[in-house]
């Protein structure tokens, strides 16, 4: 298991292979030790407890989730990493992220936690940049100056279509939906974008 980090960034990520060993410091003995992922996730302190909301496909559920979090290093680089473990009780489940993000108080935590309830947010507004929506792969700039007034534009109008998701009635969205994939807006917002770029 290695995580490569550029710079200073931050990065959130889900453990998927418990069965990994890691380094945890043992204070006592004053040294690092290596364990299984899955031992330390076990037997992990849940401190403080989250109420959340789920909603997919259009479903809407409520969750208690418990938290507890460790730090840890990866054995062969000696990266300093941060396991937070969420544990859903109505499901029995526990979910385990891996974060260079520090974590010393339950703010920092839940911090975290949300960035990657954001994942979803952020992986629709991907496939709506570049596949269904605005389909950015298919403008045809050759200039750097050019791409980047694009991808200002494109952005800007996905901004301004999930406000407007967010912010509209239902019923005004879905009747821009409907009017949209029978007069090809999407397409004429792109020609409109295209003259700009040019």
């Amino acid at each position: 298991m290695t995580l490569l980090s550029i710079a200073d960034d931050e990065f959130v990520i889900r453990a998927s292979h418990l069965e990994r060993i890691v380094e945890v410091y043992n204070e006592r003995l004053d040294r690092w030790e290596r364990e299984s992922l899955q031992d330390l996730v076990d037997v992990v302190w849940f401190t403080h407890t989250f109420h959340v909301t789920f909603t997919h496909a259009r479903k809407t559920r409520f969750a208690t989730i418990k938290v507890g979090w460790f730090p840890l290093r990866l054995p062969t680089t000696h990266q300093r990493l941060w396991a937070l473990v969420a544990y859903d009780v109505d499901m029995d489940h526990s979910l385990v992220l891996l974060t260079n993000v520090p974590l010393h108080s339950v703010h920092e935590a839940r911090c975290v936690y949300d960035d990657w309830r954001l994942r979803s947010r952020i992986e629709h507004g991907y496939r709506f940049d570049q596949e269904q929506g605005l389909d950015v792969e298919d403008m045809r700039v050759q200039t750097l100056e050019r791409m980047k007034r694009l991808f200002f534009l494109v952005l800007a109008a996905a901004q301004f279509v999930f406000y407007l998701i967010d912010t509209w009635p239902r019923r005004a969205v879905r009747w821009i939906r409907e009017l949209g994939g029978k007069l090809g807006l999407s397409m004429i917002l792109m020609a409109l974008i295209s003259c700009y770029v040019a």
